[in-house]
């Protein structure tokens, strides 16, 4: 079997025949555009773009995108629990790649979570407009991209199943998140809720746990689940909990300097 047969066996003849008709979903090529483009515009085009003029205001725009993050996770999470009560739990569950009402609405909403994660992509977009360069890292880079391929590959070959479980954990700390950004954005609000700040990067922390766990168990021998979801699953998570946990040292940790 040559590269192209290979190729073709893996990423067409083994994704799941329900997803592969679903924009986004029928070839590569259209997610590889989506991040190329947004690299480009992050750290060529924007900056070019910004370099003599004024930042852009955008409360309003944050705002609503904050409330739309907020509904539509919230959505996800509704969906997902209404199939899959405990979502959350960590244990082994045997995929249904069937096309019963649950099943399948489960996919859409694995599906929904895949386009939330291209959305997300606007993020940065955002940080570039209001000329916030240091918020830029490669801590959010990365994270984003990351997610964009982990959710489009998750949907594409195991939307169902153990594979629900990032998706629900995920979503639930969005809505805590986005709550934090709404609520941080309003005058009067934001000095009461900024000592928070650091717990939602807490919580980000401790759902990476609940993955490696959850990918460990997917490899039990005991667990009748694919292998390679898990196994490509951990070593990123592995590597997204180290650049969070390297950020909350030396943001809440590290003593602060002080001013002369």
């Amino acid at each position: 079997m040559d590269i192209r047969e290979k190729f073709n066996y893996y990423y067409y003849e083994q994704a799941d025949p329900r997803v592969t008709d679903w924009p986004l979903m029928g070839s590569m090529w259209p997610t590889f555009f989506i991040l190329v483009s947004y690299v480009y515009v992050v750290f060529q085009c924007g900056p070019r773009y910004m370099k003599n003029k004024p930042a852009y205001d955008l409360r309003t725009f944050i705002r609503c995108y904050n409330i739309f993050q907020i509904v539509t996770n919230a959505y996800i999470v509704r969906e997902i629990l209404a199939v899959y009560p405990d979502a959350a739990a960590l244990r082994c569950v045997p995929g249904d790649y069937s096309t019963t009402p649950s099943a399948l609405r489960i996919a859409r909403a694995c599906y929904w979570v895949s386009l939330l994660k291209v959305i997300d992509l606007i993020e940065t977009v955002i940080f570039v407009l209001r000329k916030k360069n240091n918020q830029i890292t490669f801590l959010h880079v990365y994270h984003h991209i990351t997610t964009v391929l982990a959710a489009l590959i998750s949907l594409r070959y195991v939307a169902t199943g153990m594979a629900v479980f990032y998706p629900a954990t995920n979503c639930s700390v969005h809505v805590i998140m986005y709550t934090y950004y709404l609520l941080s954005s309003i005058e009067g609000i934001n000095k009461k809720v900024y000592p928070f700040k650091k717990y939602v990067t807490i919580i980000q922390m401790v759902q990476f746990v609940f993955l490696i766990c959850h990918a460990i168990i997917s490899l039990l021998p005991s667990c009748p689940v694919p292998r390679l979801p898990g196994l490509a699953m951990l070593p990123n998570v592995i590597f997204n909990f180290t650049l969070f946990y390297n950020f909350y040292k030396k943001s809440y940790m590290q003593p602060k300097k002080k001013k002369e």
